[in-house]
C-alpha cells in the first residue's frame, strides 16, 4: 500500500464514521501526513488517526494535531473576515454572490473540516472598481491579473478574490469552453430572505458550477484529493435536488462527459467503496500528484495531451512557440495597458518581454520550456 492510499482510507473512515485499520508496516505516518498537508486534508484524516490503537510517534502526532487545530483557527478567522467584508460591501450597495468555499464548507459535517485557501465573491462588473477602493481602504494589497477580477491580500496574508463571472473566457492563451458552459451568475441566483444584497445560486447551478470548477482544475493544472472529497459531499447533498436533464445537456454539449465520469467514478471508489469499470489509473496519478492547487508539470502534461487528442502536430513545439509568442488578446488580458494604448501584436510581445525582464521572470520561461520538453 502507498502512503496516499492509507490517507484515503483515513479520510473514508472519517466521513463514513467507521473504525480505521491500523497502518500497514510499509507505510510511513510521516509520508501520509506530508501528502495530507499538500492536499489540505490532513485535518480530516486526523480524526481517524485519533482512533488508532497504534498512533504515530509523539512528534508526528503533535504535528498532525497542530494541522487539525490550524484548520479550526483558519475557519474561525475566515468566517469573521467574510462577515466583515459582506457587511462593508452591502453597506456600499454592492451585491454579492458566494459559490465556492464558503458554501461548500456548509456541506461538510463541520466547516473546519473543509479547508479554504481564500474567500471568493462574485460581484457585478460595474462595482469592481468600487470594491477595489474599499479593499484598498482596509489596507489590502490589490493584484489585478485579468479584466473582470482582482485579488486582495490583507497584511495578515488572507486572500480574497473578486470575480464578475463564473469563468474567464480565455485561459493560458486559448479560448476555453468553461465560460461557454455557464455564465451570468446572478441570473441563476436568488437573494436571501435576510439580506436582499446577499445572493445564492439555485441548487442546479451551484452543483453544476462546483463540478465544472473541479473539472477546470483537473483539466488544467490538476485537482487534488480535497476537490474529489467535495464531489462526494456535493453528490450526497444534491443528487435528488437538481435538474439532471439540464446538467447532462451542458456537460455533453461542452465536451465534459469524460472528465465528469472519471472524477465521479474516482469519488465513488475512494469515498463510497464502489468499484468502477473505467480505467482510473491515469486519473488517480494526476490527482495524487497535483496537490491541492495543481502543479506546473501537471498543467503542461494536460495541455500537451489535449493538443495530441485534437490531432495537433508537434504539440510540444507548438506549446513552446505559443508561450514565447502569445496572441495579442492573451497579452492584453495580463497587460490591459497594451489594449488601452492600441499596441499591435508585435508591440504587445515586446512589451511583455520588457515586463518579464523587469520582474526577473526569465527563469520562469526556462522552467516552462523544460517542463514541456519533459512532458509525456
Amino acid at each position: 500500500m502507498y502512503a496516499w492510499e492509507y490517507l484515503i482510507h483515513l479520510i473514508y473512515c472519517t466521513v463514513n464514521g467507521t473504525q480505521p485499520s491500523e497502518k500497514p508496516e510499509e507505510v510511513s505516518f510521516s509520508d501520509v501526513l506530508s501528502i495530507g498537508k499538500a492536499h489540505e486534508v490532513a485535518n480530516i484524516a486526523f480524526l481517524s488517526v485519533e482512533k488508532l490503537e497504534n498512533k504515530p510517534d509523539e512528534k508526528v502526532f503533535n504535528e498532525w494535531r497542530d494541522a487539525y487545530y490550524l484548520s479550526v483557527q483558519r475557519d474561525s478567522r475566515q468566517w469573521l473576515t467574510r462577515e466583515k467584508l459582506v457587511k462593508l460591501l452591502h453597506e456600499n450597495g454592492i451585491r454579492t454572490l458566494e459559490a465556492q468555499g464558503t458554501v461548500t464548507k456548509l456541506l461538510y459535517p463541520s466547516t473546519e473540516l473543509r479547508m479554504m485557501s481564500d474567500i471568493d465573491f462574485i460581484i457585478d462588473a460595474e462595482n469592481l472598481e468600487k470594491a477595489e477602493g474599499l479593499m484598498s481602504g482596509l489596507g489590502y494589497d490589490i493584484d489585478t491579473l485579468i479584466p473582470g477580477e482582482f485579488n486582495a491580500q490583507s497584511p495578515g496574508k488572507e486572500q480574497i478574490e473578486f470575480h464578475t463571472e463564473f469563468f474567464t473566457e480565455y485561459m493560458f492563451n486559448r479560448k476555453e469552453r468553461y465560460s461557454s458552459a455557464v455564465s451570468a451568475p446572478f441570473d441563476h441566483a436568488v437573494p436571501s430572505d435576510e439580506d436582499p444584497l446577499s445572493f445564492r445560486l439555485n441548487d442546479t447551478y451551484f452543483y453544476l458550477y462546483s463540478v465544472l470548477h473541479t473539472i477546470k482544475h483537473y483539466e488544467t493544472a490538476g485537482c487534488g484529493i480535497r476537490r474529489i472529497l467535495d464531489l462526494y459531499f456535493l453528490k450526497k447533498e444534491y443528487e435528488n435536488k437538481t435538474d439532471t436533464e439540464l446538467i447532462n445537456s451542458i456537460i455533453d454539449s461542452n465536451g465534459f462527459r469524460e472528465s465528469y465520469e472519471k472524477l465521479f467514478a474516482l469519488e465513488a471508489l475512494w469515498f463510497e467503496n464502489r468499484e468502477s469499470e473505467l480505467d482510473l489509473s491515469e486519473t488517480v496519478n494526476d490527482v495524487v500528484l497535483s496537490g491541492n492547487h495543481g502543479t506546473s508539470s501537471v498543467f503542461v502534461h494536460n495541455n500537451v495531451r489535449k493538443d495530441e487528442q485534437e490531432g495537433i502536430k508537434f504539440p510540444r513545439l507548438k506549446r513552446i512557440i505559443d508561450f514565447i509568442f502569445p496572441s495579442r488578446e492573451y497579452i492584453c488580458l495580463s497587460y490591459p495597458e497594451c489594449r488601452e494604448r492600441g499596441y499591435s501584436t508585435a508591440m504587445c510581445r515586446l512589451y511583455r518581454i520588457y515586463a518579464t525582464l523587469k520582474k526577473f521572470r526569465f527563469s520562469h520561461t526556462i522552467r516552462y520550456i523544460k517542463s514541456v520538453l519533459k512532458s509525456k
